[in-house]
């Protein structure tokens, strides 16, 4: 029988079905699976695939001779909080969320990048924590310059924005009136994971940092070609890997 537990803790994640070693310190976070097995058959040499739990898939491999891993999240915050707990059991040290969004933001196109600068959070997951408080969600910033630079300095890439981001708890609304809210006071756009990765960060003292394509102009209605939403995101992981491996 495994040992789960230690002083009232777990010792080893139960969702990720991995040893200590299997997962590099460096990791990419991806909501979906498939695009999880896109980035390591594509991006990665050798790459070894080291849970499919719940289709949860994880991969490690190397880019440019440095070990690093590619492993999904799913969607929003509770099962990306559960699988970011664990890569930290698993010793990982940095993690850099690739996805999509919806922008709020007037002067934002489809197929854009936001490079998030802080995270608001639609539900507060850390009250418990924070009784009375609010806790103000925030990736790595040398990371974040890091790669916001990167990209900016890239000509095949399009658009390139810094800002925060809201971090929703649901994704069909009823009205956007909180949305045109936040937008009003300056944030780029809407997904439903980067607080939960940033407090887990700040908690654990790994550095962290979100990019993301802009998938939907909320406002309008428009959602972008897959063949534009697969372009821009693989041009955000080479720029992820470079900052964090080269």
């Amino acid at each position: 029988m495994q040992e789960l537990y230690i002083n009232g803790g777990f010792s080893m994640p139960i969702h990720i079905e991995a040893q200590a070693g299997d997962v590099a310190e460096c990791v990419l976070l991806v909501g979906d699976p498939d695009r999880a097995t896109h980035i390591a058959e594509t991006f990665f040499d050798n790459p070894v695939c080291y849970t499919q739990y719940r289709h949860m898939f994880g991969y490690t491999g190397t880019y440019k001779g440095k070990r690093v891993s590619v492993q999904t999240s799913g969607m929003g915050t509770p099962s990306l909080s559960i699988i970011v707990e664990e890569l930290h059991m698993l010793g990982v040290k940095q993690i850099v969320r690739i996805g999509t969004c919806g922008t709020i933001s007037s002067t934002i196109q489809l197929g854009d990048t936001i490079v998030a600068t802080a995270s608001h959070s639609s539900h507060d997951m850390c009250r418990r924590e924070f009784p009375g408080a609010s806790f103000s969600a925030a990736p790595d910033f040398e990371l974040t310059v890091k790669i916001y630079t990167y990209l900016n300095g890239k000509k095949e890439v399009s658009r390139v924005h810094a800002g925060t981001v809201l971090c929703s708890e649901t994704f069909y609304e009823d009205t956007f009136d909180v949305y045109k809210k936040f937008g009003d006071f300056g944030t780029l756009g809407v997904e439903m994971e980067s607080y939960a990765l940033f407090y887990l960060g700040a908690k654990y003292g790994m550095k962290t940092a979100t990019v993301l394509t802009v998938s939907d102009v909320i406002f309008e209605k428009k959602r972008a070609e897959k063949n534009i939403i697969k372009q821009s995101v693989e041009r955000n992981t080479v720029a992820v890997l470079e900052c964090l491996l080269v």
